[in-house]
């Protein structure tokens, strides 16, 4: 395990929102490859025992250059994608001499820096993009560049050919170096002191049932954000001891009410097709939000006061300063149904007149890695509303900045 094996390397991955990284060491015969990645992306790779790397060129002010899309295929027309700008640094040269090594280990991390499945790996690149390799000019980096480069490798992506696919740069997944199916088990105190806590946590990358394993997700990403006193897991309703939310996050000038909603991570549900995935995300988000409209109605029983239930111990929160919003955490959410999401969302934000935003979990975790405190959460959080409310749509974020 890469954890085992280079500790040193472990502040660089964690510091990493997501993505790929190469690392050529002196000593080692083989590059290393990470990929660091949602457990769907993990386990698209590890059914198919393989991923894609597209290089695709960009114009920018009449110059080439070039980005990567890394692809996993669960769908064979919209696999899931990282995108990767390049520039003329030492990344780049990495990449492409560990890619041109062929032979490459390749570590997959999870978006809290599980190591999950470490492989030894072929990379084959064919000759027409070898060739474009070894000719080669990139740009230097600027925001701005990085920007475009994005948006153009996404639209090219979009518009690709079987003639594309067939000049991508194929890795195959020859041998696992360990155990595909093993648990990780967290005992360390710090992660665990939010309210609700079982003092320890356990994850596994294909999940039958995924509900627990999502709220701890949740959990350790808001705590990137919240101190753990102001995190409150399963809370229940204190006359009928049923669960208003799924968490609850308690500031001194906010109440947020997290309803999430996830689906088995089995082979089954990543072959699913696209069209069912997308009718999947709509009913989970309409159930979410209907969750939310009964946690609001029990915030609103008593004026100015929340009681509640967490492991037979009760709460009696002052909410009476309190502003409340909600946030519904998905699987995943598509780019051309935000229209259809708007409407269910703004629908409640007119019925409740309580702002609420929904965010695929990868976006929850780039949201929470990049606003590492209260203030710039909730910042984000209205930024998005406000764009919502005024152009009656919600917008997609990347790079944590909202798209106009």
């Amino acid at each position: 395990m890469l954890t085992i094996l280079y500790p040193s390397l472990m502040p660089t991955i964690q510091k990493m929102p997501g993505g790929i990284l190469p690392i050529c060491l002196d000593d080692e015969e083989c590059p290393i490859f990470i990929v660091k990645a949602p457990k769907e992306y993990i386990l698209a790779a590890k059914i198919n025992a393989s991923f894609k790397i597209y290089l695709v060129p960009v114009i920018i002010d009449n110059q080439q250059t070039f980005g990567l899309v890394t692809a996993f295929f669960d769908d064979e027309d919209e696999p899931l994608i990282i995108k990767t700008p390049l520039f003329a640094d030492d990344f780049s040269l990495a990449l492409f001499e560990s890619l041109k090594n062929g032979r490459i280990n390749v570590h997959f991390f999870d978006e809290l820096s599980r190591e999950r499945l470490v492989y030894r790996a072929q990379a084959t690149i064919p000759v027409d993009t070898q060739k474009k390799i070894d000719e080669v000019t990139l740009l230097g980096f600027s925001f701005p560049n990085a920007r475009t480069i994005i948006n153009e490798i996404e639209r090219w992506f979009g518009l690709r050919t079987s003639f594309d696919d067939a000049r991508a740069i194929s890795v195959s997944l020859s041998e696992s170096v360990y155990d595909e199916d093993f648990i990780i088990l967290d005992v360390r105190p710090e992660p665990h002191t939010y309210h609700g806590s079982r003092g320890f946590s356990h994850t596994i990358l294909e999940r039958e049932e995924p509900g627990s394993y999502q709220e701890e997700d949740i959990a350790q990403c808001l705590l990137l954000v919240f101190p753990p006193e102001q995190i409150y897991i399963n809370p229940k309703r204190v006359y009928d001891k049923e669960e208003m939310c799924d968490i609850l996050v308690i500031t001194d000038t906010k109440l947020l009410i997290i309803q999430a909603k996830d689906s088995p991570n089995i082979e089954q549900i990543s072959r699913q097709k696209l069209s069912r995935k997308r009718s999947n995300v709509l009913n989970a988000l309409e159930k979410a939000i209907n969750q939310i409209k009964g946690a609001v109605g029990y915030y609103r029983r008593i004026e100015s006061r929340l009681e509640f239930l967490i492991n037979g111990k009760q709460y009696s929160i002052n909410t009476k300063e309190l502003e409340v919003k909600a946030l519904v955490v998905v699987k995943e959410l598509f780019n051309d149904q935000y229209g259809e999401y708007s409407s269910l969302l703004l629908d409640f934000f007119r019925d409740k007149a309580v702002s609420c935003i929904a965010l695929d979990y990868p976006e929850l975790y780039q949201f929470c890695s990049r606003l590492q405190n209260e203030d710039a959460f909730f910042e984000a959080y209205n930024t998005v509303m406000t764009h919502a409310v005024k152009y009656g749509e919600y917008p997609r974020l990347r790079l944590g900045l909202v798209e106009e």
